[in-house]
């Protein structure tokens, strides 16, 4: 499992949740490239499905475009064919609409086992957890939210926000208005947000 990358200097890669969301995908997007900033946006299938065109957004932004599955039920729940299942369905429907064949997969709710992962391993993804979670969806407030992770962001971190919901528009605004301000300290530390990709190619080789 892939919680953070290390031996990499003045990068971490920012990673978002659950999308695309209507109503918060299109702000997050305009922060992003108000600060130069690329990210993996981890992809539920029925809301690519409802977005098609706001996904080819993300792609043309140059933001690196992962799957969250389909149904967004636990893996330690879901047999082999389940698991199957839902990150091809994922897939397909990211492949549908942009053509891109993705190469990461987070697990729903961050959690797998060993064998699990070998096996998603097996299909061709590899899986990407994270070293800072705020539990942005919990809406705790901006300021806390950008509390917890700057308190942990540090070169390598993979920082896991959301910006959608499997069960409909969700309120994120703490998390757009968060990203503002994260991005702005991050820049003043010397550190820049990247795609999970970027983060993995910067690391010296084994």
């Amino acid at each position: 499992l892939l919680c953070r990358v290390e031996d990499v200097g003045g990068r971490f890669a920012l990673t978002f949740d659950d999308g695309p969301s209507l109503n918060t995908t299109p702000r997050l997007l305009d922060v992003l490239a108000h600060h130069g900033a690329r990210a993996t946006f981890f992809l539920l299938g029925p809301n690519v499905r409802r977005a098609p065109e706001l996904v080819r957004r993300v792609a043309a932004e140059g933001h690196e475009l992962a799957l969250h599955g389909n149904l967004h039920w636990p893996l330690a729940l879901s047999p082999p064919w389940m698991i199957r299942s839902e990150i091809q369905k994922c897939a397909r429907a990211v492949h549908d609409v942009t053509g891109v064949q993705a190469r990461f997969f987070r697990p729903p709710f961050g959690f797998m086992m060993p064998g699990q992962s070998a096996f998603v391993r097996h299909l061709g993804y590899e899986s990407v957890l994270g070293d800072i979670y705020p539990e942005d969806p919990r809406r705790p407030g901006t300021t806390r939210i950008v509390s917890r992770v700057m308190q942990r962001l540090r070169a390598g971190s993979i920082l896991i926000l959301h910006d959608g919901s499997p069960t409909g528009e969700r309120d994120r605004s703490q998390t757009v208005d968060a990203l503002d301000v994260i991005l702005q300290k991050a820049s003043h530390q010397g550190l820049a947000a990247v795609t999970v990709a970027h983060l993995l190619d910067a690391a010296p080789a084994p």
